[in-house]
């Protein structure tokens, strides 16, 4: 499930690999009993440290928080970008095998990994808070990041990863409403699967966003930057492509910015920030029982924001 700033295939990708159709338990706890106090419930904070010196990283949050609604805020004092990928975890496995599964190359993505979510990159120096609703149970948060090269290790591995516990009966809160809206699908046919986003609302400047994952697989949504003259089927021939370009490419994935991966049914609410220009939209994640990306199999749109 990792995400590199490249045009790798991977279980997903943003400056990186990327991380994970989900057959029971999407959003957790169906067995849970709602509780009576819901959608007027204070928001609860959950504070998120990023830290690091050289290749040591580390991320740190509570032992422990109350089911509902929840503003995550990733803190970053770091000197590059760090990010919180947000992951429930069902039965007992251990961060390590968590680890492996998110830094994964395009391999099966378990059942026992669920949810998604979280913060996406933050600057050096910069805070950034996503909220969400989060059902009971075991939660691990690690940083899927990593640094220049294909051989580079995720910021996960070199120690950024933590976990907590989330308390309580099953929240029925719900996340208000936002001005702009980004949705991923996919839908199955006979034997045909297809993929696609829409796209709502968004405008240059600084955006707060409603994502959602109508469809069955785990999807993020990365904008990339269309170069000047390019054009997205020269965009999709270029990431479908294992060869190098012969030429400048046509995206710019120095200027990626995006989500983190979410499960089927899980939405969350996010600030994006978008330059005036053309970006080509992209998910990078693979079905749960691998293959290739979903870009591949025609999850690509263009947008032009104004």
């Amino acid at each position: 499930m990792k995400t590199r700033r490249t045009r790798r295939s991977i279980l997903g990708s943003c400056g990186a690999a990327a991380i994970m159709a989900l057959a029971t338990g999407c959003g957790g706890g169906d067995d849970e009993k709602d509780t009576a106090s819901s959608e007027a419930a204070k928001p609860v904070a959950l504070a998120i440290a990023a830290t690091g010196e050289g290749t040591r990283k580390a991320m740190t949050v509570p032992s422990s928080i109350k089911s509902g609604l929840v503003n995550m805020t990733l803190t970053n004092s770091d000197t590059v970008p760090r990010s919180a990928q947000l992951l429930r975890i069902v039965g007992d496995h251990p961060i390590a095998e968590v680890v492996k599964v998110v830094t994964g190359d395009g391999e099966e993505i378990p059942n026992w990994v669920q949810d998604g979510g979280g913060v996406a990159a933050v600057a050096p120096g910069a805070s950034a808070t996503a909220s969400q609703v989060l059902a009971p149970g075991r939660y691990v948060l690690l940083d899927d990041e990593q640094g220049e090269g294909d051989d580079a290790k995720s910021y996960a591995a070199l120690g950024a990863a933590s976990e907590f516990t989330v308390t309580g009966e099953r929240s029925r809160a719900r996340l208000p409403p936002r001005p702009a809206t980004i949705t991923a699908e996919d839908a199955t046919e006979g034997r045909r699967t297809t993929y696609g986003f829409r796209l709502e609302g968004l405008k240059a400047g600084t955006n707060q966003v409603h994502f959602q994952n109508t469809g069955r697989e785990l999807h993020h949504a990365l904008f990339v930057p269309l170069r000047k003259g390019a054009t997205i089927a020269q965009a999709e021939r270029f990431l479908e492509s294992d060869r190098p370009p012969s030429g400048p490419p046509p995206v710019d994935f120095a200027k990626i910015t995006g989500t983190k991966v979410i499960d089927a049914g899980i939405e969350q609410n996010i600030t994006l920030g978008l330059d005036a220009g053309r970006y080509a939209v992209i998910c990078f994640i693979s079905d749960r029982d691998g293959g290739k990306p979903h870009v591949a199999k025609g999850m690509i749109e263009q947008l032009t924001v104004e």
